[in-house]
C-alpha cells in the first residue's frame, strides 16, 4: 500500500515538474536578451573645462548593513563648484541646485534627507560658485559578490551622476558636461564613523565613468550622463567569520569523524550521531543563509556543509551495515565481527580526513 502512495505521489511530482518546464519553455522561448549584454558604463569624456562640475564628498557615518536586502545607510556631505557656463544651464532650466545631481543606487524612503549647508551659493575667488549638502539617505548594493562568504570583500558605493537633460550627452549634441571628483578626494573620503561591526575596512575608491543608457526614454536619441562611483572597501573580519560560521561546523564535523571510534557493538549509539548530526547541520545552514539574499550560486561555507551532508550519511550507512553485521555475526564470533568493522571504520575515517584536507586548499582556490 504504501508503495502504491509512494509511486503515485512520485508521478504527480514527475507530472507538476513537465508543466512547469513546458510553462517556462512558453515564456522564455522569444525573449530579448540583447539588453542583458549592454555596458552601462563608459570611459569618462573630458572636454571644455567650462562644461565641468568639480564634486567632492566625505562619509561621516555608514550603518544599518542588511546582506539580505543588500542595502546600507550612509550620512555626510557632498559638494559641487561649477563655473559661469553650468551657472547659465541652471538659471535658464530653473535647475533647482539639489537636483544638479543624484543618487543613482539611492532608494527612495520618506526617512531620506537632502539640505543644502546654506541658502545660497558661495562665489569663489576664481569665480566658481560652491554649495554644500548633508545627505542622509538608504542605499543599494547592487554588484555584492558573497560566493567567498563567510570570507569577503565588498564595496559600499555611492554613484551620483548629473541629473537635468541639459547635463546630460547626446550624439552628435553639444559637449559633455563631465563630473569630475576633487584632487585627492580619497584621503579625505572616510569619516569617523563609517567602521562597521565584523569588518576591516581597506580604504576607499573613486572611480569615474559616463553611465550610457540604452533607452532614449520615448524621444530624441539615447543620453548619457557624467557619473562618480564613490565607495569605501571591506572585508570580513577572518578570525570572528571564522568563529561565527565555520568553528560550529568543524566541531559537528569532527563529531561525526570521531564517531566511527566508538566499538561496533554499540550500534545504536553509533546510529544516533549521523543524523543528530544531520539536522544540526540543516539548522545551521538555514540560519546563516536567512541573513543571506538568494544566491544563484554556491558559496564557500556550502561547500564544506555539502562534505559535512555527504559524511554524516556515509556515517549513517555505514553505521547501518555495522550494526547489521554485529547482529548477524554467528555465537562466539562477535570479537571477530567487531575487529572487521573497525577496520572499515578506520579506513573510512582516514578517507574522510584526507578528502577534508584536500578540500581545505581547493575551497580558497576556488573562492
Amino acid at each position: 500500500m504504501m508503495a502504491v502512495v509512494l509511486a503515485a505521489i512520485g508521478l504527480f511530482q514527475a507530472s507538476s515538474a513537465q508543466n512547469e518546464i513546458a510553462f517556462n519553455n512558453r515564456h522564455t522561448s522569444n525573449v530579448d536578451t540583447k539588453g542583458m549584454d549592454f555596458d552601462h558604463r563608459m570611459p569618462i569624456v573630458t572636454g571644455d573645462i567650462q562644461r565641468t562640475i568639480d564634486s567632492g564628498m566625505h562619509i561621516e557615518n555608514i550603518y544599518n548593513l542588511d546582506l539580505n536586502t543588500k542595502t546600507f545607510w550612509a550620512e555626510g556631505w557632498y559638494w559641487i563648484k561649477w563655473r559661469p557656463e553650468i551657472q547659465k544651464i541652471i538659471e535658464a532650466d530653473k535647475v533647482p541646485l539639489n537636483q544638479v545631481l543624484e543618487f543613482t543606487n539611492e532608494i527612495v524612503s520618506v526617512d531620506n534627507l537632502l539640505e543644502p549647508e546654506t541658502t545660497e551659493p558661495v562665489k569663489l575667488d576664481d569665480g566658481r560658485l560652491y554649495q554644500l549638502f548633508r545627505f542622509s539617505a538608504q542605499f543599494f548594493v547592487n554588484d555584492l559578490n558573497l560566493a567567498g562568504f563567510p570570507f569577503y570583500g565588498m564595496n559600499l558605493h555611492l554613484v551620483m551622476e548629473t541629473r537635468p537633460d541639459d547635463l546630460s550627452c547626446y550624439e552628435g549634441g553639444t559637449p559633455c558636461v563631465t563630473l569630475m571628483p576633487e584632487y585627492n578626494i580619497t584621503n579625505t573620503l572616510i569619516g569617523q564613523y563609517a567602521d562597521i561591526n565584523g569588518y576591516d575596512m581597506v580604504g576607499s575608491s573613486v572611480k569615474t565613468f559616463l553611465h550610457q543608457y540604452n533607452t532614449n526614454f520615448g524621444i530624441g536619441k539615447p543620453s548619457a550622463f557624467s557619473s562618480i562611483d564613490y565607495g569605501i572597501v571591506y572585508k570580513t573580519n577572518f578570525f570572528s567569520a571564522f568563529g561565527e560560521y565555520v568553528l560550529p561546523l568543524l566541531v559537528i564535523i569532527g563529531i561525526v569523524l570521531a564517531s566511527p571510534s566508538l566499538p561496533g557493538s554499540l550500534g545504536d549509539v553509533r546510529l544516533a550521531i549521523p543524523t543528530t548530526a544531520l539536522l544540526t547541520q540543516i539548522f545551521l545552514q538555514q540560519s546563516y543563509r536567512a541573513d543571506l539574499p538568494p544566491l544563484s550560486y554556491i558559496t564557500f561555507l556550502d561547500l564544506f556543509y555539502i562534505y559535512a551532508y555527504l559524511i554524516s550519511i556515509l556515517s549513517f550507512l555505514l553505521f547501518c551495515w555495522g550494526s547489521v553485521y554485529y547482529n548477524n555475526a554467528t555465537e562466539g564470533g562477535e570479537l571477530l565481527a567487531q575487529q572487521h568493522i573497525d577496520s572499515i571504520d578506520w579506513k573510512f575515517q582516514l578517507v574522510a580526513l584526507v578528502s577534508l584536507a584536500l578540500l581545505v586548499p581547493l575551497a580558497f582556490v576556488l573562492f
